[in-house]
């Protein structure tokens, strides 16, 4: 009798426990309430968040099931929850540097950058090397920049600034005695030093023309580079970005990314692109990337310029000519530069494939888009269709007949930065190439409706910020944001709807990423990575988008940033 006793007793207690088991398994840490949550299956009223996922969607009678004394109740006051936002193409680093350089407005007029650059002398050590930027050729006019100019303002400190696509660079006559360019140096492959009409160095280098002066320049200190990146990261933080593609990552960045996880401060998931540069130093990187990686930070993509920019330094590869000069002749390179030819390209892509290594290819001319997926297509051959999903980036510009054969190939296509507006770097654009081809400048509508996977990002600090809500409005509307540039559109026949943009920021990333069943939408079994904003993009018009401001940014279910 007591042994029947003993294990009725036993038996309930087994019951309870397991029920108390499933209880707590239902217990939310986490539920917002009282907002509007953005999911696939439409608007809700809350989500319940347990160990970093999401655990239910719903309204409050429906998330009450999940409530215990110990979860963390937060009334969300009307406020809009979205999935985090994905920046595929950006630069964090050297936008963290760039911030102590020698700053001025894009675009500045040539006085005003002399007169910045003085100010920077004076602070600055007599030998100590002034970096910074970013210069417009179109605010020079028909008189391009030269050495002369910063050497009346500089003559005892050797000057390198980049210029507003982040492919030139200005230098004064110190700069390039450092570096060791002369008369004689030779262009090297891949990159031009202007000359003027007695051989001698302008102080404008183009492309690979600028490796010299940048190995004269002292690297900064991994203790820099750590307070830069996160100085960067934080900022892209604040604008709800929680996850991001390096879109190059030296070794320096490599040892920058590990130490910021190691002491617990990287915030937001990384993948950085190895910089292809076609040496041993690449090879040795390649083999040892493992040994970089952190629970945030993958190394799994390859970055490959295939050309530069349509701007006047004529260096995106164009399979038509760019527009004439002002004295009615084409000015070479009148078809640009082609960095890495077939030849190279198709074998070396189809060995990273095989690895499973994505490439993002820096393609900003239609004949370097279309090089890039000859490349993707030879790799499908030679290794089969299931390989990494490849980025052709930038898009600039892209001829109809390849955007169409994109999906088929398992292309991404990857437009940035946020330049699909009227700005000044599409002033010196449609100089160089002509107001006919503007009309298909980032043809982001026709990508959609081929079929192929569609991301963006930023390039910051190509541009001068990293707000995505400035990319996503301006997919909208391709007019500049505040009506900066009153009357003026690009391309409005490639405008898309706002959905498509915030799938472009959220569930595309995520599926290019992989990680489609885990990130880009707000569903139960997914991670927690939200973001808490001020208005509802949806509710407000198009125009608006730009203003709106992440109060909050959860990730793995806890908060990386609150508004001040």
């Amino acid at each position: 009798m007591k042994t029947a006793r003993h294990k009725a007793t036993l038996i309930i207690a087994a019951l309870l426990s397991a029920s108390a088991l499933q209880a707590a398994d239902r217990t939310a840490d986490l539920i917002l309430t009282n907002g509007e949550v953005y999911t696939p299956q439409g608007w809700a009223a809350g989500v319940a968040v347990k160990d970093g996922a999401i655990l239910a969607v719903g309204d409050a009678a429906a998330l009450g099931a999940y409530r215990a004394p110990s979860t963390k109740m937060v009334d969300l006051g009307g406020k809009t929850v979205m999935p985090g936002l994905y920046d595929m193409h950006v630069h964090p680093l050297g936008a963290g540097l760039a911030m102590s350089e020698c700053r001025f407005e894009y675009g500045a007029a040539p006085q005003h950058i002399l007169d910045a650059v003085t100010a920077c002398v004076k602070a600055a050590k007599p030998g100590e090397w002034i970096t910074g930027g970013r210069w417009q050729a179109v605010s020079f006019g028909d008189t391009p920049p030269t050495r002369e100019m910063l050497d009346r303002v500089a003559p005892n400190n050797p000057v390198a600034l980049t210029d507003i696509s982040g492919h030139s660079m200005w230098t004064n006559s110190l700069a390039l005695k450092l570096a060791g360019i002369t008369r004689d140096t030779p262009d090297p492959e891949g990159g031009i030093i202007e000359r003027d009409a007695r051989g001698e160095a302008t102080g404008l280098l183009r492309e690979s023309g600028r490796d010299q002066v940048k190995r004269a320049i002292p690297a900064p200190s991994l203790e820099k580079n750590v307070k830069a990146l996160d100085t960067a990261l934080d900022t892209m933080l604040s604008h709800g970005v929680t996850g991001l593609v390096d879109a190059r990552v030296p070794r320096a960045g490599l040892e920058t990314y590990a130490a910021l996880a190691d002491r617990g401060l990287l915030k937001q998931r990384v993948v950085g692109c190895l910089h292809y540069s076609g040496d041993k130093e690449f090879e040795d990187i390649l083999r040892n990337r493992r040994s970089y990686e952190r629970a945030r930070f993958r190394t799994d993509c390859v970055k490959m310029y295939e050309d530069g920019v349509p701007t006047e330094s004529h260096t995106a590869a164009m399979i038509d000519p760019y527009a004439p000069g002002a004295d009615g002749h084409l000015h070479e390179p009148a078809r640009g530069l082609l960095l890495v030819g077939p030849a190279t390209l198709d074998p070396l892509v189809t060995r990273l494939d095989k690895m499973g290594i994505t490439v993002k290819f820096h393609a900003a001319g239609d004949q370097a888009s279309r090089t890039a997926l000859d490349a993707i297509a030879a790799a499908r051959k030679a290794n089969g269709p299931n390989g990494p999903m490849h980025e052709v980036g930038h898009l600039t510009f892209v001829k109809p007949d390849d955007l169409a054969r994109a999906k088929t190939i398992r292309a991404t296509l990857e437009f940035s930065p946020y330049l699909w507006f009227p700005s000044a770097i599409n002033d010196d654009i449609i100089k160089a190439i002509g107001p006919d081809r503007i009309k298909r400048v980032w043809p982001v509508r026709e990508g959609l409706d081929s079929g192929a996977l569609v991301i963006a990002g930023s390039d910051w600090s190509v541009v001068p910020s990293a707000n995505p809500w400035i990319g996503i409005e301006t997919l909208v509307t391709r007019r500049a944001p505040d009506d900066q540039r009153p009357g003026e559109v690009y391309g409005p026949a490639e405008a898309i709807t706002l959905k498509e943009a915030i799938d472009i920021f959220t569930i595309n990333a995520a599926r290019q990423l992989g990680m489609a069943d885990k990130l880009g939408t707000i569903e139960p079994g997914k991670i927690a990575d939200l973001i808490i904003l001020d208005r509802n993009p949806f509710k407000i018009p198009a125009t608006d988008v730009h203003n709106v401001v992440v109060t909050q940014v959860i990730i793995d279910g806890k908060t990386a940033y609150q508004h001040p």
